[in-house]
């Protein structure tokens, strides 16, 4: 069972507790969950196209990152800021120090490491570049090369 299954609630950037439900959960009880100001859960497989017409009603979005392999997580982060201008939070959770730079990237507000990496300074990690070859989020400061 993955850990992302086992969270209930996340804390928002104002420090906030944020119930989450599953993707799943919230597709099929969108009338009820709509109304009540909660994240959504959303694991790689989720196709969040499904979600798009109803971003307004969500208040943060919590991506899983535990799969190192696994880019599906930034395309979502890109679909959901970028494409989709959803204004709330999407925090990446179970991340690695390696992937933080390109989920800021991708359009990921927050994150949470994994728990081998608490005390260790990931400001390298998160602002380690200085070349950027292509348009993102987080390009401001970054010198860009062609």
């Amino acid at each position: 069972m993955s850990e992302i299954l086992q969270i209930e609630s996340i804390l928002n950037k104002d420090y906030e507790s944020v119930n989450l439900v599953l993707f799943q959960e919230w597709i099929e009880s969108f009338d009820k969950l709509s109304k009540l100001a909660v994240g959504i859960i959303v694991g790689p497989s989720d196709d969040v196209s499904l979600i798009k017409d109803e971003l307004d009603f969500i208040k943060l979005i919590v991506l899983d990152f535990n799969n190192f392999d696994d880019g599906r997580g930034y395309s979502q982060a890109y679909l959901l800021s970028k494409r989709w201008q959803f204004t709330g939070e999407i925090i990446g959770i179970n991340a690695h120090l390696d992937q933080l730079q390109f989920m800021i990237r991708s359009g990921v507000t927050s994150y949470v490491l994994l728990d081998s990496y608490v005390g260790v300074n990931e400001e390298d990690y998160a602002n380690g570049f200085s070349i950027c070859y292509q348009e993102a989020a987080n390009n401001s400061g970054l010198q860009k090369k062609y």
